[in-house]
Parts: structure tokens; C-alpha cells; sequence
């Protein structure tokens, strides 16, 4: 129930509240007792209690396996993850098959390590301190493996290093599930979080929309290499290709100047690009439409070109 309270002038320049009685009472709150005031991203202040704040960090959680397939157990790992639980039990028959599976999921999880294993349980523990990490540090390494991707798809005719750019696109995942979790602590524990992500909501939606489209960028990039490795065309067809991927490549370079340097300008000019793009690819796709792989890759160009486009609006909107 919403209860009032007036504010009480104490000397020249400070101001006191009273606390409700029901409230301190029910967290065995005295005199002398420390409070921490914080101010969340909708500008209120936020009290809390130290000690039980920081214990969120540990808090565990018990996966049963029972009659769950690998992809069920896959999720809740995932999900229990980004809700912070510092420790996950993994409980029931576990075959060694489930096993390596497990561990090869773990590896797509920033900082979670299998810790004890028996013949009906595995943990898991989380030796992250999130409370270090920055939003902007998250999107700087997602977007240094996506542009080391674009770099190698243009070399992919001279080898084949489709299972390379794969790999990444699986630490780019990883950067996306660390920004989720980030988001969460950030919410939940304003006053833990690190200083630079204490902004206002509508900022956080827009570092997880620019997140986002990183990473679906990074997915496209995955599926173009795979599609590329396959076909067999003409050396002068692939050499066409290249040439639209090498302007898609510019575009995604310069929109994410504009995004670092906040410059809404040239965010404004580069909006052009997509439809031009876009159109490119059409065009291209009318010749080679019977060619096979080539109507996917240009279906993914344009998908990485709207992707591009998108981290655009996040600058000047």
C-alpha cells in the first residue's frame, strides 16, 4: 500500500524522512543500522539493506532433469544465468552424453564453470564479477568480432574458413547473453552496478536494441559463409558479390562511428544506404536467381543491410 511522508527540514542544508515502523521492523532495522540510498534510472530512490543486496550474488538454483530434453535443459541453463544465480545444480540420471553436451553449453556462458560432478548432479558457478562489467565494454567486443567476420567472408573464395567465422558468432552470442545479464543486475542492484551503467531506461533499451542487431548481424554473417563455402559459380559472379558485401561492409563501419561519436548527422546521411542497397541486391538477385545458394546469401545481405540500418536509428532517435 502507497503511504506519504513529509519532508522535515534539519539544518541548512539537509533533509530528513521518516522511515515506516512496519518496515524497519520487518528487516530488524534499529538505530545506528546502515542503509543504502540509491537513485535508479526513473530518478526515485531506492533503500536497501547491504548485507541482503550482496546476497543476491549467491543465490542458487536447482535444475531437475527428469524427462527434459537437451534443448529444455539447454534453456533453463540459459535462463537461470541471466537471472543472476551464482550457483546451478544440475540434478538427476545424467548421461555422459548429457554431460559434454552440458559442458560445450557452459562454454557459450561467460565466466560459468562446472565445479562438482557426481553421478546424478553437476554444479555450476558463476566467477564473474558483473558488477565490473559495462554495457559499452560488452558492445565494443560484439563489434570487434563482427567486424573481424565481415573481414574474412571477403577471403572466403581463397579458403575455407567457414568454421572460423561459425566460432565467433558463438562468442558474439555469449556477449549477448553477458548484456542481458548485465541489464538485469543493473535493474535489480542500481547501487552495486558499475557507475557508467546507471543511465536513464530509455538508454538501456537502447544499448539492447544496438545488442540485438549486432548480433543478428553476426547470425547473418554465419549463414552467408556457410552458403558461400557451398556454392560453385563463376569467379566472376563470386566477384560481384564481393563487391555489394564490400559496400555493406563500409556501411556497417561507418554507422558504428556515428553510434560511438553520438554524430546524428552522419547517422542522417547514412539512412540512405539501406534502400540503395537493397536495391543492389535485387538486382542482382534477378540474374542469379537459378543459381543455387546465391538467392540465400543476397536474402541475407539484405537482412545484415536493415540490421545496419537499424543501429543507425539508435543514434539519432
Amino acid at each position: 500500500m502507497e503511504k506519504f511522508r513529509k519532508i522535515i527540514k534539519f539544518g541548512t542544508s539537509s533533509y530528513v524522512l521518516s522511515l515506516p515502523s512496519e518496515w524497519t521492523k520487518k528487516n530488524k532495522l534499529g538505530k545506528g543500522d546502515l542503509i543504502s540510498i540509491s537513485e535508479n534510472i526513473n530518478n526515485e530512490l531506492v533503500l536497501s539493506i547491504p548485507s541482503k543486496e550482496k546476497s543476491m550474488q549467491k543465490r542458487e538454483v536447482v535444475i531437475h532433469v527428469g524427462n527434459k530434453d537437451l534443448t529444455r535443459i539447454k534453456r533453463e541453463l540459459i535462463s537461470a544465468y541471466i537471472n543472476n544465480y551464482g550457483i546451478i545444480r544440475i540434478q538427476g540420471k545424467i548421461s555422459s552424453d548429457y554431460v559434454e553436451e552440458i559442458r560445450s553449453i557452459l562454454k557459450g556462458l561467460t565466466a560459468l564453470e562446472l565445479v562438482e560432478q557426481t553421478s546424478d548432479s553437476l554444479v555450476t558457478k558463476d566467477f564473474l564479477d558483473i558488477s565490473e562489467i559495462t554495457f559499452q565494454e560488452i558492445l565494443r567486443k560484439m563489434d570487434t568480432i563482427t567486424r573481424s567476420m565481415m573481414l574474412d567472408l571477403k577471403n572466403i573464395a581463397k579458403e575455407n574458413i567457414s568454421k572460423s567465422i561459425i566460432a565467433r558468432d558463438v562468442e558474439v552470442n555469449r556477449m549477448t547473453y553477458l548484456i542481458i545479464r548485465t541489464m538485469r543486475f543493473t535493474l535489480e542492484s542500481p547501487s552495486l552496478s558499475h557507475k557508467e551503467n546507471r543511465v536513464s531506461m530509455a538508454n538501456i533499451l537502447n544499448v539492447w536494441d544496438v545488442a540485438l542487431n549486432i548480433e543478428g548481424i553476426a547470425d547473418d554473417l554465419k549463414r552467408t559463409s556457410r552458403e558461400v563455402s557451398r556454392m560453385k559459380t563463376s569467379p566472376d559472379f563470386l566477384k560481384e558479390l564481393l563487391k555489394v558485401f564490400e559496400e555493406i561492409e563500409k556501411f556497417y563501419l561507418e554507422t558504428m562511428k556515428s553510434y560511438y561519436a553520438h554524430d546524428t548527422e552522419l547517422a542522417f546521411c547514412l539512412s540512405l544506404t539501406k534502400s540503395r542497397l537493397s536495391q543492389r541486391c535485387n538486382e542482382l538477385h534477378e540474374t542469379v536467381w537459378n543459381v543455387k545458394y546465391a538467392p540465400i546469401i543476397l536474402e541475407n545481405f539484405k537482412s545484415i543491410i536493415s540490421s545496419i540500418h537499424n543501429l543507425g536509428r539508435r543514434v539519432y532517435s
